[in-house]
């Protein structure tokens, strides 16, 4: 039977995407056969039925979609993840930030578009960029007046107490003072489009010419850390935590210069990032197996070296399977709400409004949209990165074929970029929202599908009946089992094509959900993120000797090496400052 869906349609605009695929260029030896790479199965099916392939390949993944979205209706207590705080989930946004430079949201980039990265170690540049000299706006003035060395990172102020301004305040806790916090990101104004002024006034609700744009933004390295609310505090947390290793190095007796306490303090910050990468992002979320066997080694000189550039390049680093499909698993542990803190323990707040909370979530009381968040939208860390695993914590969700409803439904995760790509056809406007977005980029841009790239890392494979599942999930069943499958709507034979030559993305989550219950990634997705990610942190990034930066660990750290978990940065940040000694400049080299 065939099913309905925008064949026609995509047939008519084929031609607008077929000048989007990259070219076939692969890190060692040739490209994979014509079976190694996604969509082949779904053209011999399109061939016997009398379709364009690329109509019907797009509409397999428009109903892939929408089945990754009707399984994340399903989502509550039974569907989180034990054993992975939902910390987590935002943290590995961080780090794909720190990896890629330019928004990946686009679905028609070129082999001839700009670079999509800064630099390809973890090293922290979209806080850096650069250090003081080069982007000194990013950084605090000090009192010594412009021309003096800066050396921490800007932060700015809450908005004070909302909530119950009454309520007595606990001391110590952010959350329930009454004044304004340093624990928000500092902010910039922007300039008023119709009357260049630069004070923040509400715009009046009858000015339909005014262009309603925030008049606040983010003075930071990267725009796309102030995306959700979670992502911001963490990115508030490392700027603190840069700025009380700067304060410890300046309290110290053994006083670097001006230059050198910043350049310490960033090689510490790094090495303890990438401590916490390695042992605690990683450890979390790996296949055991997989772990064990990469987080040992001393260096892995072939970063990614499985698989396709992403363009033409040959200092592109960094392989379409992670950046495309295998590091996307973030988006399947996305729960639909969080609680922030205690103090609003009774209140989950939605992923809308974490996503929407500078662009018009705090406009009542006659804030103005992009105001500093309130004291009651502090995080309180340990509901989110716990010492010990419990039920206190916020959970992630389990990593899976699915991703939460407003992926799927949000305007802002939806529409331009598949507009962009296949012109104005109204027909395209409801093409799925991020989890179409993720498969179709992947496609376009000639991705290998999961069986080839198992078989070239040697890796067990999925089988077809763990594929198509046993009608709760996977491919032919559904999680949501009061939802028919979108699939089921296709024309006959496509469920089967896509057991044989499946989309690499769907891959990854499938086999987190049969290898490991969705608790951690399956043995080819943590190859993948395992290969690229541990190689990224062993890329140089200081020029700060190694033992200074041991010697500077013993001298700040308990136990005398950098933190290994964000549990650890976060005590540290906390912890009363040091006293401030009488200290004389000396050099890096005689610390």
């Amino acid at each position: 039977m065939h099913g309905s869906g925008f064949t026609g349609a995509g047939q008519r605009n084929a031609a607008l995407t077929q000048g989007l695929e990259q070219p076939e260029t692969y890190f060692e030896g040739s490209p994979p056969p014509p079976d190694g790479i996604f969509g082949w199965r779904l053209a011999q099916e399109a061939g016997r039925l009398g379709l364009h392939p690329q109509a019907l390949v797009m509409d397999v993944l428009q109903r892939l979609a929408r089945k990754m979205y009707l399984d994340g209706l399903v989502a509550g207590p039974e569907t989180f993840n034990p054993d992975v705080p939902a910390g987590y989930t935002y943290l590995g946004q961080l780090i794909a930030h720190d990896l890629t430079f330019s928004d990946l949201g686009t679905l028609s980039r070129t082999a001839t578009a700009g670079p999509l990265w800064a630099s390809p170690a973890l090293d922290l540049d979209c806080l850096y960029r650069g250090g003081p000299f080069r982007s000194p706006m990013l950084y605090q003035q000090r009192s010594g007046g412009p021309d003096a060395l800066r050396m921490k990172l800007r932060v700015g102020y809450t908005g004070g107490r909302t909530w119950d301004k009454e309520a007595p305040e606990v001391p110590g806790d952010p959350v329930t003072a009454k004044a304004p916090q340093p624990c928000d990101l500092a902010m910039i104004a922007c300039l008023d489009a119709v009357s260049n002024a630069t004070d923040l006034r509400p715009l009046p609700p009858n000015a339909p010419d005014v262009p309603r744009q925030c008049p606040v933004e983010p003075l930071i390295g990267d725009i796309r850390n102030d995306n959700n609310l979670i992502l911001s505090q963490i990115t508030v947390l490392f700027h603190r935590f840069h700025n009380r290793i700067v304060d410890a190095i300046l309290a110290s007796p053994h006083r670097p210069s001006d230059y050198e306490v910043f350049e310490i303090a960033r090689a510490l910050v790094i090495a303890t990032y990438r401590s916490v990468v390695r042992n605690d992002y990683l450890g979390h979320l790996l296949d055991p197996g997989v772990w064990r066997d990469y987080a040992p080694r001393e260096g892995l000189q072939d970063l990614g070296g499985f698989g396709r550039r992403l363009a033409a390049d040959a200092d592109t680093p960094l392989p379409a399977e992670f950046i495309m499909a295998a590091f996307r698993f973030g988006h399947a542990m996305v729960r639909p709400s969080y609680t922030l803190n205690r103090a609003l323990a009774l209140t989950e707040t939605s992923l809308k409004g974490l996503m929407t909370f500078r662009r018009g979530m705090l406009v009542g009381d006659g804030g103005i949209p992009g105001s500093p968040i309130p004291n009651d939208w502090i995080l309180e860390w340990d509901l989110f990165f716990p010492e010990k695993a419990g039920a206190d914590e916020n959970q992630s969700h389990l990593i899976g074929p699915w991703v939460t409803s407003q992926f799927y439904t949000m305007s802002a995760m939806a529409h331009d970029d598949m507009r962009r790509m296949v012109g104005a056809d109204p027909i395209y406007e409801n093409y799925g929202g991020l989890p179409f977005r993720d498969l179709a980029r992947a496609y376009l841009s000639s991705l290998p599908n999961a069986q080839h790239l198992a078989d070239r890392l040697g890796i067990p494979k999925l089988t077809r009946e763990e594929l198509l599942g046993d009608g709760h999930g996977g491919l032919a069943g559904m999680n949501a089992r009061t939802q028919p499958n979108p699939l089921a709507g296709a024309p006959d034979g496509v469920i089967e094509a896509l057991a044989e030559d499946t989309p690499l993305f769907y891959y990854i989550l499938r086999e987190a959900e049969v290898r490991h219950q969705g608790r951690r990634l399956g043995p080819l997705g943590s190859a993948i993120v395992a290969q690229v990610v541990l190689a990224a942190s062993m890329a140089d990034s200081t020029t700060v000797e190694a033992g200074v930066i041991r010697r500077w660990s013993r001298v700040l750290f308990k136990g005398g090496a950098v933190p290994d978990s964000m549990h650890d940065i976060i005590g540290f940040v906390e912890s009363p400052p040091p006293p401030a000694a009488p200290s004389r400049p000396i050099t890096q080299a005689s610390v």
